[in-house]
């Protein structure tokens, strides 16, 4: 079974190995002797059809790098990683790319952003990511950019965990002016609208600006799961109804409510049901993968890395699911969308 996953922080881990003088490569990853969740070995292992590569820049780094200078650097190690390893993996920019990458018996990467603030404003830069090769991008993370706002986690959560679970959904702030203007020139320029972190409000704000897809790249259901990253139902429907996916999150506190973060658990049976639960709502389309590998910072997962994904298949089997739907999953949503949209 192929594999398409919508969201990874690899290249970000990488980056920030090399900027502490360590040795750290994506053909077979490890830092500090502990192997990452995705390598190119592993993907190739696990079935991988595409990878999307997120650069994930942070707005209040301690040394104060900039946003932009946080990207240049991380694509300047994607770039150099991607033609380092001809033998497995080749970029990809296009639908088309990908279905040359597949017959060749080649990997697709897909460069992604994970922070509108990289843009620290300047709408040109969209035209900058997309030369870069930039296909989707996340307009906040966790904090407020010139773009937009995220939901919040609440601050009882560090001392009650279950409040974690019960935040409140920013429904008064969504996207700015410059975001609204980010989301119609990434339409135009093909680049993915990707809502995940978003506020509720922001959500919104992008279904009601755009008239195609878009996707929540690594977002489980709310209903399920409370957590501030998540989908609600009517969310998980307005996404289907653009022919929109969202990418199942592997993380245990995105799949189950628990006392504590440990005690929250990420199995192939918790995958199965945000999965059923959001195609009841959004349709068999609405569902592909998110696995937020080397970003979830746990081991303990019922699919511990990317050379296990066939478990998945498997697994989802076990528990209902239909041959169309589970291939449906695994790759075909994603890749359809990205035949509409890249």
């Amino acid at each position: 079974m192929y594999i398409a996953d919508m969201h990874c922080d690899t290249i970000m881990l990488i980056w920030l190995a090399r900027r502490e003088g360590k040795e750290a490569c994506l053909r077979d990853a490890s830092v500090d002797g502990k192997s990452l969740q995705i390598d190119l070995l592993k993907l190739k292992e696990g079935g991988a059809l595409v990878q999307n590569f997120a650069l994930y820049a942070d707005l209040q780094m301690e040394d104060g790098t900039s946003p932009w200078t946080q990207f240049t650097e991380m694509a300047e190690i994607y770039h150099a990683e991607i033609a380092a390893n001809p033998d497995l993996v080749r970029e990809a920019r296009s639908y088309n790319d990908i279905i040359r990458n597949r017959d060749a018996g080649l990997i697709s990467s897909v460069m992604t952003v994970e922070e509108g603030g990289v843009l620290e404003g300047d709408l040109e830069r969209l035209k900058l990511l997309h030369e870069e090769g930039v296909r989707m991008m996340t307009l906040t993370w966790n904090y407020e950019n010139e773009l937009g706002f995220p939901n919040e986690i609440p601050a009882e959560a560090e001392t009650d965990y279950w409040q974690y679970f019960r935040f409140k959904p920013r429904t008064d702030n969504g996207l700015k002016a410059k975001g609204f203007e980010a989301v119609e020139a990434m339409e135009d320029l093909g680049i993915l609208v990707d809502v995940s972190h978003l506020s509720d409000a922001g959500f919104y704000d992008v279904a009601k600006t755009l008239k195609g897809p878009f996707v929540a790249s690594h977002s489980n259901a709310r209903a399920l799961c409370g957590c501030n990253r998540n989908m609600s139902d009517d969310m998980i429907r307005v996404v289907g109804e653009h022919g929109g996916v969202i990418g199942l999150n592997f993380c245990p506190d995105f799949l189950m409510e628990a006392e504590s973060e440990l005690a929250c658990k990420s199995t192939i049976e918790g995958l199965a049901r945000h999965a059923r639960h959001m195609m009841n709502l959004g349709g068999k389309a609405v569902v592909g993968l998110g696995t937020d590998y080397d970003g979830i910072g746990r081991d303990d997962l019922a699919i511990v890395n990317a050379s296990e994904m066939q478990k998945l298949a498997e697994g989802l089997e076990q528990y209902g699911l239909t041959a169309d739907e589970i291939e449906g999953i695994c790759y075909r949503n994603v890749l359809n969308v990205y035949k509409e949209v890249l």
